[in-house]
């Protein structure tokens, strides 16, 4: 379990602060929660958390329970399963779809061949990974952006 970088979950935000409110965010591998609950707590109109360790998941879903209730909030759901098993069940449409895999579990080319149904027109997909390695994007999507911080690299994808 590695969350996201503070700093890193900061300048991510803030990039996609016209982004997030009215959003429909699904956050995969998504650990306790962190990026979703941060998009939740910036107005994503719904968060779909998605982590298949029974540990990590019943964190994520204490973590969103806590916050329930909050009519300023959108709508929630904490799926217990497989990223790659839920996104085959044909998942979305989603604007905003981050993935924090583990580090040693991260293949950008299987998640994104996975993924690009659930993504909305016009939707991004942020990706974290090991700052160093290269990066091949395969088609049809697009990287728009990069950022790197400390060992952490966001990859800000699109598809084409």
């Amino acid at each position: 379990m590695r969350p996201t970088m503070e700093r890193a979950r900061e300048a991510v935000f803030s990039s996609l602060a016209a982004r997030v409110p009215g959003a429909r965010v699904l956050d995969l591998f998504a650990g306790s929660g962190g990026l979703g609950l941060e998009a939740w707590s910036r107005g994503a109109a719904s968060v779909t958390a998605v982590e298949q360790v029974s540990k990590y998941w019943k964190i994520l879903e204490a973590n969103f329970q806590a916050l329930t209730g909050d009519p300023d909030l959108g709508s929630w759901q904490a799926v217990q399963a497989d990223v790659y098993g839920f996104l085959k069940r044909g998942a979305g449409p989603f604007d905003l779809i981050f993935a924090d895999p583990p580090y040693d579990e991260a293949d950008l080319p299987k998640l994104l061949e996975a993924a690009g149904g659930a993504l909305a027109p016009d939707g991004l997909l942020v990706f974290e990974m090991r700052s160093h390695g290269a990066v091949k994007v395969p088609e049809p999507w697009k990287l728009l952006k990069e950022k790197q911080y400390g060992g952490t690299r966001m990859l800000y994808l699109g598809l084409q």
